[in-house]
């Protein structure tokens, strides 16, 4: 079976077993979606070069900001801004951000605690910090640990080909539950939820086989509840008013 015939059918089986299963991006829209509006600022901490968050919300808000090492790749959607650079370094005012949105980034950064404290600086009292994380048990975290890069970029290559994203460098120093509610106290915010997210097998879409076992992995540890071994956190916290 070639590599585009494995992953058709793994596409199949994703759409039977998840059909029902929220994704990662719905579970944000969830938590982001009723603190937008036209006077709202939101930032996307770790927009990407293709800016998929901000096309999103930036016509849903009265400003969207970005930013993000890699400069856009696309035109900048309506209402937005993108600064290219370090996320312990924004380049805005203190309190004047509503909303913050972070989608896997959090396990690349080597210094967590100075973003946290950056974050909490901009955000206005009240504001929130929505994001989404791998878990650092998460099995694929576990692995990839353990693979040289020079592999990791032949599978991504091979596996994903025109479709595979930059990979980065992870830490995994802001990936549990118990480190993301430490940091978040240190840099001055409060968690309001920490929220296990299921996920397909997505690194295992070039084997039909695999992403059946790892399909019943995750059914079973749902089954059991066995929270911190899901594939995701959903994370909020917020800015408390002053």
């Amino acid at each position: 079976m070639k590599m585009l015939e494995r992953r058709q059918k793994c596409q199949e089986l994703k759409r039977h077993y998840y059909a029902g299963v929220p994704s990662r991006e719905e579970l944000l829209d969830r938590e982001v979606s009723p603190w937008l509006g036209p006077e709202a600022v939101l930032l996307d901490a770790g927009c990407g070069s293709d800016l998929p968050q901000l096309s999103q919300y930036g016509p849903k808000v009265g400003l969207a900001l970005g930013v993000d090492v890699e400069a856009p790749k696309v035109e900048l959607p309506p209402n937005t801004r993108v600064h290219v650079g370090n996320l312990e370094q924004l380049p805005l005012a203190s309190n004047s951000v509503d909303i913050v949105i972070s989608r896997s980034v959090f396990e690349h950064l080597e210094h967590p605690d100075r973003v946290l404290a950056e974050i909490q600086r901009v955000l206005r009292p009240g504001g929130r910090l929505v994001l989404t994380t791998p878990n650092k048990y998460y099995y694929s975290c576990l692995l990839v640990r353990l693979i040289p890069e020079p592999a990791k970029a032949y599978y991504f290559r091979t596996v994903f080909g025109d479709d595979a994203y930059d990979y980065f460098p992870v830490h995994y120093r802001a990936n549990t539950r118990a480190a993301l509610r430490r940091l978040a106290r240190a840099a001055g915010l409060r968690v309001e939820k920490t929220e296990a997210v299921r996920h397909f097998p997505y690194y295992f879409v070039f084997s039909p086989l695999l992403f059946r076992l790892g399909t019943l992995y995750d059914y079973a540890i749902t089954w059991l509840g066995l929270d911190g071994l899901q594939s995701n956190w959903l994370v909020v916290m917020v800015k408390e008013q002053a």
